[in-house]
């Protein structure tokens, strides 16, 4: 097993976020610390474990101190949301059986309620820090809220303003995270 594969593998200990930002620069400065010294020194091998050792747990700890104090209230306030908007759903359905309701009001008022459930499902998603299914519910979400108000316009601002509204805003907070300083190696 050559250096290269070795540090590769140690480079595992840095957040998965990390790695993709910077891993090419860490293993392009690793090959040219391995012109200028000696790699089969332990002086050489005891630097570069130190310098992982010493910052690969300190960015563990800040990507997710990160994502827990960002992403915590924001999947509160999405299962809050999406609390209300199933709420406002059901005003509407009673508001709407008082008169004689078209086919697509009450399609429009069923994806309304499907989108609010998958808005409730996003926020445990976060709260599970579950990326993939947050953004697959969140996406969800907001197609049924753009459908639903295609099919018929019943939607009071309240009721747009979450349902296109807050899974835009977590679709960008969950594709688009603070990005980690960088940190020197070896």
């Amino acid at each position: 097993m050559n250096a290269e594969r070795i540090y590769r593998l140690l480079l595992r200990a840095y957040p998965p976020d990390f790695r993709a930002d910077y891993e090419r620069e860490m293993v392009l400065l690793f090959r040219d610390q391995c012109r200028e010294s000696d790699v089969r020194s332990l002086r050489f091998w005891a630097r570069v474990l130190w310098d992982v050792a010493r910052s690969a747990p300190a960015l563990r700890v800040e990507s997710t101190r990160t994502m827990e104090v960002t992403m915590k209230p924001a999947a509160i306030l999405t299962l809050l949301f999406g609390a209300l908007y199933m709420l406002n759903v059901g005003v509407e359905w009673g508001a709407a059986s008082t008169q004689a309701i078209s086919g697509t009001h009450s399609l429009s008022i069923a994806l309304g309620a499907f989108a609010s459930a998958l808005l409730l499902g996003g926020g445990i998603a976060i709260l599970l820090q579950n990326r993939q299914a947050a953004r697959l519910s969140l996406l969800a979400s907001l197609a049924l809220v753009v459908a639903a108000r295609l099919l018929f316009p019943w939607m009071s601002i309240f009721a747009q303003l979450v349902g296109f509204g807050v899974p835009v805003a977590l679709l960008i907070a969950l594709y688009w995270p603070a990005k980690p300083s960088p940190v020197g190696v070896a």
